[in-house]
C-alpha cells in the first residue's frame, strides 16, 4: 500500500509541475465601459516573468516593450502610459473612435508566447474635428449688405464661441448669433466689421477651431486698411464727369454775361476795306438812306455793318466784362457742391 501511495504522489507532482510551465495572461476586465473624455485602464497580469510584449488596436501597434524599454505610437504618445512590469497600459481621454478590441501579446522569459483580448466601449460624444467658418457673401458692400457666418464642424459639438481678431464678440442689435451659436449674423456691414472671425467648437473632452477673414467693400472698390479707395475706372468716370461740369459751367457763365450785356464788340479795323476808292471809310449819319444802308461806304463795309446790327455775325474776339458767374463755378466751394450733387456716393468716402 505504501508503494502505491508513493507512486500516486509522484504522478500528481509531475502533473502539477507540467501545468505550472504553461504561460497565461490574467485579464481583470475583458470589457471596459467608460464615458467619452475619461481614462481607460487595461489591467492584465502575466503568470510569469515577461521578456517583451505589445498592445495592438485594429491592426496598429499602439505600444510595445522589451524589458524596461518601451516604444509608443506617435499618435498615442501623449495619451498612453505603459506599465512594463506587468504589461498593463492606460489610455487617456478616450473618445468614441477608441472603441473596439485591444489585443495584448506577451513573450515570457521561459515558455511560449500567448495573447489575450480586452474590449473597450466608449459612450458619449465623439471628438470635434474639421471646424470651418463659411460666409454667405464674400464681397459685401458697406452699409448695404448683411452677412451670415456659419461655424461647421464634425463630431458632437456642445458649445461654440465666436471671436473677432482674437477678442470675444459682444452681441447687440446689429451683431447676433443663433440659439445654438452655429451662425453669426452682421446686419448692414461697415468698415469696423473688417477682420478675422474665429469659431471654437468643443465638447466635454475635445475642441477645434476655424476662422475666415471678412472684407467689406465700398461701392467702387475694396477697402485698404479700413479705408475706401477708388479704382482706376471710377477715377476716369469722375474726371470725365468733372470736365463735363466745367464745360457746362463755362457755357452757362458766357450766356449769363452775354445776356447781362457784359460782352464788348472787338475793336473796328483801322484799315480801309473799300474796293472802289482804297481809302479809309468815314461814317456820315446824314448819308444813311431809307433802306438803312450807308451810301458812302463800300459794299463790303455795308454788309459788315448790317450784319453787326442784326446780331447775326460771328464774334471771335469776345471779352467778358462780368466773369463773376464763371469765377464762382471755378471756386472750390461751388465745385465741391456740384461734385456732391452729381456724385452723392463720394460723400460717404
Amino acid at each position: 500500500m505504501s508503494g502505491l501511495a508513493f507512486a500516486a504522489l509522484v504522478l500528481c507532482l509531475h502533473i502539477t509541475a507540467g501545468e505550472s510551465q504553461q504561460f497565461t495572461i490574467i485579464v481583470e476586465h475583458s470589457q471596459i465601459n467608460v464615458t467619452a473624455g475619461a481614462d481607460a485602464l487595461f489591467s492584465v497580469l502575466p503568470s510569469s516573468n515577461v521578456r517583451s510584449g505589445s498592445w495592438i488596436f485594429e491592426g496598429r501597434t499602439v505600444a510595445q516593450w522589451i524589458g524596461q524599454n518601451e516604444i509608443l505610437d506617435n499618435e498615442y504618445r501623449s495619451r498612453v502610459e505603459l506599465f512594463t512590469s506587468n504589461g498593463s497600459f492606460l489610455l487617456k481621454s478616450v473618445n468614441t473612435a477608441d472603441s473596439g478590441e485591444y489585443r495584448v501579446n506577451m513573450v515570457p522569459t521561459n515558455g511560449s508566447q500567448t495573447l489575450a483580448t480586452v474590449t473597450l466601449r466608449v459612450t458619449g460624444p465623439g471628438p470635434v474635428t474639421g471646424v470651418a467658418v463659411v460666409t454667405n457673401d464674400s464681397t459685401p458692400l458697406e452699409n448695404l449688405d448683411t452677412i451670415a457666418l456659419s461655424c461647421d464642424a464634425s463630431g458632437t459639438v456642445q458649445t461654440r464661441t465666436w471671436f473677432k481678431d482674437n477678442q470675444p464678440i459682444r452681441e447687440n442689435g446689429r451683431i447676433f448669433t443663433s440659439p445654438d451659436r452655429a451662425k453669426l449674423t452682421i446686419i448692414s456691414v461697415n468698415r469696423n466689421d473688417v477682420g478675422t472671425y474665429k469659431c471654437i467648437a468643443s465638447n466635454s473632452f475635445s475642441s477645434d477651431a476655424g476662422q475666415t477673414y471678412v472684407e467689406v467693400y465700398c461701392k467702387y472698390t475694396a477697402k485698404t486698411d479700413g479705408n475706401c479707395t477708388l479704382g482706376s475706372g471710377a477715377i476716369v468716370g469722375i474726371v470725365l464727369g468733372l470736365l463735363g461740369v466745367g464745360l457746362i459751367g463755362g457755357v452757362s457763365g458766357w450766356l449769363v454775361a452775354r445776356k447781362a450785356g457784359g460782352i464788348r464788340d472787338p475793336p473796328q479795323s483801322q484799315y480801309d476795306t473799300s474796293v472802289n476808292s482804297g481809302r479809309k471809310g468815314t461814317l456820315d449819319t446824314n448819308t444813311v438812306n431809307a433802306s438803312g444802308n450807308y451810301e458812302n461806304l463800300s459794299r463790303i463795309e455795308q454788309g459788315a455793318r448790317n450784319k453787326a446790327e442784326d446780331g447775326s455775325s460771328t464774334y471771335m474776339g469776345l471779352v467778358l466784362e462780368n466773369q463773376s458767374v464763371y469765377s464762382d463755378l471755378k471756386s472750390s466751394r461751388t465745385f465741391g457742391l456740384l461734385t456732391c450733387e452729381l456724385f452723392p456716393q463720394m460723400t460717404s468716402l
